[in-house]
């Protein structure tokens, strides 16, 4: 049975700071210590140094993307999908590509964040609401950076917090927020 397209009516994204922020999503921010302790002096830890075995409470809620540089630039594709993830999206995710998500307005904004991930070479934190006729649906995401060559971002793990918050508690976050805290470019993208 063929599903019915989706049709967006709003998706939101405010860029959060990574240190000050977190503290608001504990799980995500210890998924940061991990990672931090992980990387030592480097930009990012290598992919074998993180160990699913020490972050069994995470573990559902972890994506792991390998980046892709193609003749189209950088692209991105799902190595591994917890269950929680695949759950929420209803599929599993692995070898699909962030533009594979559906609506594609989201899966475009998804990949805009991995992108920027990359090109900073650092820890990207955001709170995302996706509304559409089908579905509403809010939570923070971090996205962390690892490199097995110490230089070079190649892969990306994302971790989504346990919370999935309703629109309220995610408009409190969002207008909690300090001005300086909001990425700039946050994005309203309204219609299909």
């Amino acid at each position: 049975m063929a599903s019915q397209k989706e049709a967006v009516q709003s998706i939101t994204s405010a860029n959060l700071a990574v240190r000050e922020s977190l503290d608001l999503y504990p799980d995500l921010a210890w998924a940061h210590s991990y990672w931090d302790t992980k990387r030592g002096d480097r930009i990012a830890p290598r992919r074998r140094d993180i160990d699913p075995l020490e972050m069994p409470d995470i573990l559902p809620r972890i994506l792991l993307a390998d980046v892709i540089d193609g003749p189209d630039g950088i692209d991105f594709q799902y190595r591994l999908s917890g269950t929680g993830i695949c759950n929420v999206h209803g599929k599993e995710l692995t070898a699909l590509r962030p533009r594979d998500l559906t609506p594609a307005a989201y899966g475009e904004l998804i990949h805009a964040h991995y992108l920027d991930a990359c090109r900073q070479r650092a820890p990207r934190a955001d709170v995302i609401i996706l509304q559409t006729d089908q579905r509403s649906r809010s939570y923070a995401r971090l996205l962390l950076p690892l490199s097995d060559d110490g230089e070079t971002i190649n892969k990306l793990m994302a971790v989504d917090s346990e919370t999935q918050n309703d629109l309220q508690e995610f408009l409190r976050v969002v207008e909690g927020l300090r001005s300086d805290q909001v990425h700039p470019r946050m994005r309203l993208v309204r219609g299909s």
